[in-house]
């Protein structure tokens, strides 16, 4: 089956069976064009009081995430509120860095020599947000 997608680019179902030693196995179109999910993050309540925690607050959080080198990831963020997001790589340099994102695709950003890398989310003290993010790994 096949639709045609804005500007005519005509493509296959976006879920298809592939047969696979004699049995059809799900695959979606990320699978087909060399995109990985490595990182999902869904509901976290950024910005909770902690009485343990430096400042009260649990306002910034570190999320590492493994990744291959070469290759370029992107980051889809959600945010009822508007936060900080910081990407660094596995030498502590700063890959990207966005201020009040509420919604929205951060990159491509280039994972170079990277074997791990790692998602920095933060709001100001005494603001709470709820984040979900997604990131996504593909070839240059």
């Amino acid at each position: 089956m096949a639709f045609i997608m804005p500007f005519g680019i005509l493509s296959s179902a976006l879920l298809m069976k592939i047969p696979i030693n004699g049995k059809d196995i799900p695959c979606s179109m990320a699978m087909l064009d060399g995109r990985e999910q490595v990182f999902t993050l869904e509901g976290l309540s950024l910005g909770e009081f902690d009485p343990s925690a430096e400042g009260f607050y649990r306002n910034v959080q570190t999320f590492p995430f493994k990744v291959k080198k070469r290759r370029v990831i992107r980051i889809n963020i959600k945010s009822d509120i508007p936060i900080d997001i910081a990407v660094a790589d596995e030498k502590g340099s700063t890959v990207s860095y966005k201020q009040a994102v509420k919604e929205g695709t951060i990159g491509p950003l280039p994972t170079d020599d990277s074997k791990e890398m790692g998602m920095i989310l933060g709001v100001y003290p005494g603001d709470k947000a709820t984040v979900s993010a997604e990131i996504w790994m593909a070839r240059t």
